[in-house]
């Protein structure tokens, strides 16, 4: 009996120290606002738990790295992307989509390695100043730079876009 009892007190404390880490670490995947312990009442029993909340959103959050977070809200915001293309278009439904990209590129980062429940395995080195400087260019802007860079003695641009490397 008392084995079970202390088996469970450590399961308790790993969770705990767990959720801790993860309110230093982690951020919630709709607003993007730091996260917060807090103790949860469950059932008319007073049943009690801890569990990582988000107060922006009034909801339990287990949260998803920064990183992942500022990547999928550019990507929300920059393609217009619309999971929930049947709901009214609000700030509500973009924080589900971001919520989704941030689920589907943790799910990605996990499966390739980088990320486990402690956080990325590997340094990430983001730098939020370039994430925005993404260009999309129509086939009218490709005309001109082609021109412009044609117009440069050192190489023919059109040859540079459209010939094959070697052995290709």
């Amino acid at each position: 009996m008392d084995d079970l009892k202390e088996m469970s007190n450590f399961k308790s404390e790993a969770r705990l120290n767990m959720l801790k880490d993860r309110t230093k670490r982690c951020v919630c995947k709709f607003c993007g606002n730091k996260l917060r312990l807090k103790r949860i009442i469950f059932s008319s029993y007073e049943e009690v738990r801890v569990e990582i909340f988000c107060e922006k959103c009034n909801r339990i959050e287990f949260g998803v790295e920064p990183e992942i977070y500022t990547s999928a809200k550019f990507f929300v915001e920059e393609t217009k992307f619309n999971h929930f293309a049947d709901l009214d278009e609000n700030e509500r439904t973009k924080q589900m989509n971001i919520a989704k990209v941030c689920d589907i590129m943790s799910w990605e980062n996990m499966n390739l390695g980088f990320l486990d429940k402690e956080g990325f395995k590997v340094p990430v080195e983001m730098n939020e100043n370039l994430l925005g400087e993404c260009i999309t260019l129509k086939e009218k802007d490709m005309e001109e730079i082609i021109k412009t860079l044609d117009s440069i003695d050192s190489f023919s641009a059109i040859d540079f876009v459209q010939k094959p490397l070697d052995g290709e």
